[in-house]
């Protein structure tokens, strides 16, 4: 999962063409600062998209940002603004709407934990109690029951049995505590986590997760998903490639035919149809319509690297791309960038 590394700043040589030495000089640049004084903070791009959640039901979309914080669509994708508040500027890489109570959603970041939010994301809280590791790589609530959600973190596996407020440990069975991905049917049944090392592991009626990789291997996964109208079609992406299932995780078949790359970023499979499903590598955008037998690259005009693919409202198509979403209305075959408006300065930037 990405971390924020910013870049170095422009210093005043790289603005002028030159250091500045001379007494007078040194007046001109300072009178040019004050005339422009905020053309730096201005155009600080959100960074990556890291994360993509739509709200059951409704046209509202989140994303979230590398270095902006939270964007919130009231149109499906169409329009963006920046989600003001404590998510502001942080590092958001996971979201996740209760599908039984929409207005309830959660959003992961890099380092800050979990913010909780009970009115549809326009108020948020800090919910880390418990939560003993505070890099989220991925949330999915559980219908049960018993209901709850879950956070996968660098540290293991948490639980929060209250809407994400307080969170207690689940890891057992895990042999290692990096977590990438999670998934849960939504309509409730066997939760199953990605891993960074040791593929995919599902948990029981005990809480305990047991490994469900028959076929499947042991790198990293990076994107996993179930389809809502047929909850045993599953399909992974991970470092060696795409793998589908069609009984609920006990197997798992590679279907890479037509992919240039087997290493995966991202992956989102049509909730109303497990032979529909698109998949982001690192040579670009893939898509198939026969449940993955065969694969055919979806030219975006928008370069190659997506961290994130999801499903909107009306059958649309959205991915995360550097500063911008990038939206299709018509099933990947044509594309417009919808560019994420500016990041809120960071703390170095400001006056």
């Amino acid at each position: 999962m990405t971390r924020v590394v910013r870049e170095p700043e422009t210093s005043d040589a790289g603005l002028f063409g030159s250091s500045v030495r001379h007494p007078a000089a040194a007046g001109l640049v300072l009178l040019a600062a004050v005339l422009v004084p905020s053309a730096r903070a201005e155009e600080r791009s959100a960074g990556s998209v890291l994360t993509i959640a739509v709200a059951p039901g409704s046209a509202t979309v989140f994303a979230g940002t590398a270095a902006g914080g939270l964007y919130r669509s009231d149109d499906g994708g169409e329009s963006w603004t920046l989600v003001e508040g404590p998510l502001a500027g942080l590092s958001v890489s996971a979201l996740a709407f209760d599908g039984a109570e929409p207005s309830v959603v959660c959003a992961g970041t890099n380092g800050a934990g979990v913010f909780h939010s009970a009115d549809g994301g326009r108020t948020w809280a800090e919910s880390k109690s418990g939560l003993a590791n505070l890099f989220v790589e991925a949330l999915a609530f559980d219908p049960g029951p018993p209901r709850g959600v879950l956070a996968g973190t660098d540290g293991g596996v948490f639980r929060s049995a209250d809407g994400g407020q307080t969170w207690t440990e689940v890891s057992e069975g895990l042999p290692e505590r990096t977590v990438t991905v999670l998934a849960v049917p939504p309509g409730g049944g066997t939760a199953f986590v990605g891993t960074k090392k040791s593929g995919i592991y599902r948990r029981d009626t005990s809480g305990k997760w047991t490994a469900a990789a028959t076929g499947l291997g042991r790198g990293a996964v990076r994107g996993l998903a179930i389809c809502a109208a047929e909850p045993r079609a599953m399909y992974a992406g991970t470092e060696s490639g795409l793998f589908r299932s069609g009984n609920g995780g006990d197997a798992w078949t590679p279907v890479n035919s037509g992919l240039t790359s087997t290493s995966v970023l991202a992956l989102a499979v049509d909730p109303a149809s497990a032979s529909r499903a698109f998949a982001g590598t690192v040579t670009g955008l893939y898509r198939t319509s026969n449940g993955g037998t065969n694969w055919s690259s979806a030219e975006t005009g928008a370069g190659s690297f997506f961290n994130a693919v999801a499903f909107g409202p009306s059958g649309a198509v959205l991915l995360g791309g550097d500063g911008a979403i990038i939206r299709s209305g018509d099933g990947g075959k044509t594309w417009t960038a919808k560019k994420l408006p500016p990041a809120p300065p960071a703390a170095e930037d400001e006056e």
